[in-house]
């Protein structure tokens, strides 16, 4: 054999150790076939706790009467399985494994405790394996797995600690967020920027108190605070100046001015004003008549106006000085002086105006501090976990991210045998020398399908190298599930409806009346098709086969529009005119109704001949009107309900709080006119309707009938839900019954009091076996037990084969147990 052969052969043979050496035990399993074994305890940890507590209680002689008059005197005493003797105390055995497989439970509080014993035999223990065990309880066509119970060998539980360390490793890589700024920032800029922050802090301080300090004139040129320099308060200054001996000089050219020796007349030739005639006054030489008339002047200025061009015909040289020595102020009255009595286009001047204004300085100013106390807001308002987080280095935050987010894959890669973190038991063996049995209990909740309950186990061998075996099922325990749904009353229970014989109809009508007249003209198209509808109700009414009509009222409304007792009256005078016009309608609806005559209905729905309260009534006397001049309240539904007005709220307040209704109209109109006009188009106009109201009476009944045949479908769902055990849901509906059911629901959810009162006050409850059966398991429960055993003894009279019951509910076992009770029963 040439030497690449012979080192071919030898890895393969070594490889092939390797394989046998690793799975050689599972092998075994395999020809075994070992299981672990699912049992019953003989007695579950609650009932050892139940009789443990029963001798720490004082011995009761209780008293019970039978129905035949005999006494019985019970005392507690419990009798020793073996030799038979009386004992006053027990002691908690040592749970032990039953021989049965089969086993009563019994449901509480909706929920049922399942006790069983895990037993893990030796030739599934090793130290090189990992035992995985699952308890898994079927319910109907559902199974619930339990939390498992892993046994692992310590050879094993060091590979898994191993695992886990290299995994740790990898996460001590890894900074936490926290540690963010510590680990990856840059300290030095960080440091910096805070300086800069405190002081630009500093410098917005004083500035906030020095713009506090001073006026808006010295604020506005300061060279700290300013807004302006007084360079270009001089640049400012030199264009006003210039557009005043400019106006002057073409106003000068253009103008002339001839003052009227009387004082009545001046004689203006302006070029720049507008030109002005007056009745009865002739264009005299010189121009157009512009500045007096009568001693009267047109328009206001007009007199200042005429000084000034008097002024620059007669002594220029005082208006041209008062220009030069003219200061800022001073400057801009005259431009502004200027630009109104000529009226120049000049948008550069005007704007200069606008900007060097009292307004527009006082606006500056607010600006300026405004600017000022909000950059020191947000200096003070600085996040400094922003400014952390600024300061670090992208780079090593960006690969600590990648590392975070590599851990899933890290853990796949590294934790080959992962822990089970839902494991009820995580136990290390060292040394498999035995059984070992573990004692396993889990609360179920009750629902349909827990009447009957199956349990086995699964399980599941992994070594080292990561090959299974799957053990043999084991054998299926089961559990018979008493719940207090024996008792439930299922007979069908009926509703109790009233019939009321008095009723009532309602209907609002729209109908056209004159603005402020109250005349109805029954000739417009609007009125006669609500005439019509107001006439086809009524008929309608009038032949209904089950009612009969007693009186109808109507009641007309007027807008809010305009004074409250002008509204009053109007709405009183149209409710009378619509009143006549229908009472003419209906005596001729009367008529035509009168004839066919009427028939009614039975109780049971047969047609009779209506008596003579039910016969067709005098009609146009059963008419009456009346009125409300404003509905405000119908006002104010109307606009809450709106979605067009702007201000809602406001006006929904003020027609809340202001009691005037002209007041409240006059408030609304002047405050909010655009909202005001949309009341007055769109919703006034619903206002101006009439409510017809018809009071009726079921025919041929005298008063309120009571009806029972009909199933409370209700109720019987509860039912429905009570057998499925579906408590909660019940007990919402039948908690305003106050019945058995509803106690039955009360006493599975835990509210024995609740329960305890209820049936306690139920009349048929002392000759009610199943009543009697659950007063004494609620008295148990609520420690009296003196009382739970009358109650007990009493059921068994009224019903024999209860006795046997007894032993499934713990409640009731408790006190037979405790009080040898048909004891010669069970011998």
């Amino acid at each position: 054999m040439r030497r690449g052969e012979w080192m071919e052969y030898a890895a393969a043979v070594a490889l092939a150790g390797v394989v046998l050496t690793g799975c050689g035990n599972l092998h075994k399993l395999a020809k075994s076939d070992p299981e672990v074994g699912a049992y019953l305890p003989a007695r579950s940890k609650r009932e050892l706790a139940a009789r443990a507590a029963d001798t720490t209680t004082a011995p009761k002689i209780i008293t019970f009467r039978k129905q035949d008059g005999t006494e019985l005197f019970l005392a507690p005493v419990e009798v020793d399985s073996t030799s038979g003797e009386k004992m006053m105390s027990v002691a908690i055995d040592e749970v032990v494994i039953s021989a049965a497989n089969r086993r009563n439970l019994v449901e509480r509080n909706g929920k049922i405790n399942v006790d069983f014993i895990v037993s893990v035999p030796q030739e599934l223990q090793d130290r090189n394996w990992q035992l995985v065990v699952g308890p898994r309880l079927l319910k109907g066509e559902d199974t619930l797995a339990f939390d498992p119970l892993v046994y692992s060998g310590d050879r094993y539980r060091g590979m898994q600690l191993r695992e886990y360390g290299r995994y740790d490793d990898y996460v001590s890589r890894i900074v936490d967020t926290a540690d963010y700024f510590d680990r990856f920032a840059d300290h030095r800029a960080y440091a910096r920027r805070m300086d800069r922050i405190a002081a630009e802090r500093a410098r917005l301080t004083g500035d906030s108190a020095r713009l506090a300090g001073m006026s808006p004139e010295t604020a506005k040129y300061d060279e700290r605070v300013g807004w302006s320099t007084p360079g270009e308060k001089r640049r400012q200054e030199k264009m006003l100046r210039r557009y005043v001996e400019s106006t002057d000089r073409i106003v000068k050219q253009h103008t002339t001015y001839l003052p009227d020796a009387n004082d009545k007349f001046d004689h203006l030739n302006d070029y720049f004003a507008p030109r002005y005639r007056y009745a009865g006054i002739d264009v005299l030489p010189g121009g157009e008549i512009y500045t007096r008339v009568d001693g009267e002047y047109p328009e206001t200025g007009g007199r200042a106006r005429e000084a000034y061009i008097r002024s620059l015909s007669e002594t220029p040289g005082r208006v041209y000085g008062e220009i030069y020595v003219a200061d800022g102020r001073r400057l801009r009255e005259l431009a502004g002086r200027r630009l109104a009595y000529t009226g120049r286009q000049r948008p550069m001047i005007e704007g200069l105006l606008r900007e060097t204004g009292d307004s527009a300085l006082l606006e500056n100013y607010r600006i300026r501090r405004g600017y000022v106390d909000d950059r020191l807001s947000q200096m003070y308002d600085l996040d400094t976990a922003a400014l952390r987080n600024w300061a670090l280095r992208p780079g090593k935050v960006a690969r600590n991210q990648r590392l975070e987010a590599g851990k899933p894959a890290a853990f796949e890669r590294l934790v080959r045998h992962p822990y089970l973190g839902d494991a009820r038991l995580d136990t290390v063996i060292y040394r498999p020398d035995g059984r070992i049995d573990y004692y396993y209990t889990e609360q179920v909740q009750a629902d349909e399908n827990t009447s009957k309950l199956r349990l086995y186990l699964t399980g599941e061998v992994e070594n080292r190298s990561g090959r299974t075996y799957r053990i043999t099922r084991s054998d299926t325990l089961l559990y018979n599930v008493a719940s207090m749904t024996t008792f439930l009353d299922e007979r069908t229970r009926y509703m109790q409806r009233i019939v009321l014989r008095d009723a009532e109809a309602n209907a609002r009508f729209f109908f056209t009346f004159p603005v402020g007249k109250a005349s109805l003209v029954d000739t417009l198209t609007e009125n006669r098709r609500q005439i019509a509808a107001v006439r086809s109700l009524t008929r309608g009414l009038m032949t209904d086969p089950v009612y009969i009509i007693d009186s109808i009222t109507l009641r007309a409304t007027a807008s809010p529009e305009g004074a409250w007792h002008l509204n009053e009256r109007l709405a009183r005078e149209r409710a009378e005119a619509l009143r006549r016009v229908l009472v003419s309608e209906f005596r001729v609806l009367y008529d035509s109704l009168n004839v066919a005559g009427s028939y009614t209905l039975d109780e049971k729905g047969n047609q009779v001949v209506a008596d003579n309260d039910d016969r067709l009534p005098d009609l146009p006397n059963l008419l009456r009107s009346t009125w409300l001049a404003e509905d405000w309240d119908e006002l104010y539904r109307l606009v809450a309900a709106d979605t067009v007005l702007a201000h809602k709220e406001e006006i929904l307040e003020m027609i809340r709080w202001e009691g005037n209704p002209d007041t409240r109209e006059w408030r609304i109109r002047l405050k909010y006119p655009r909202e005001y006009t949309h009341l007055r188009k769109e919703i006034y106009p619903r206002m101006r309707a009439v409510d017809f109201r018809f009071n009726l009476h079921r025919r041929g009944m005298k008063q309120d009938t009571v009806y029972t045949t009909e199933v409370d479908s209700n109720y019987m769902h509860a039912v429905d839900l009570l057998r499925k055990r579906r408590y909660e849901e019940a007990l919402t509906i039948l908690r305003p019954y106050e019945d058995r059911n509803t106690a039955l629901a009360y006493m599975s959810l835990g509210y024995d009091a609740a329960a305890y009162r209820i049936l306690r006050a139920r009349p048929e409850a002392s000759t009610t076996a199943d009543i009697q059966y659950m007063l004494a398991i609620l008295a148990a429960r609520l420690g009296d037990e003196e009382q739970a055993v009358q109650y007990f003894l009493r059921a068994v009279e009224l019903r024999e084969n209860l006795k046997f019951r007894g032993n499934l509910d713990p409640e009731i076992s408790r006190l037979i147990r405790r009080y040898g009770l048909f004891r010669e029963d069970f011998q």
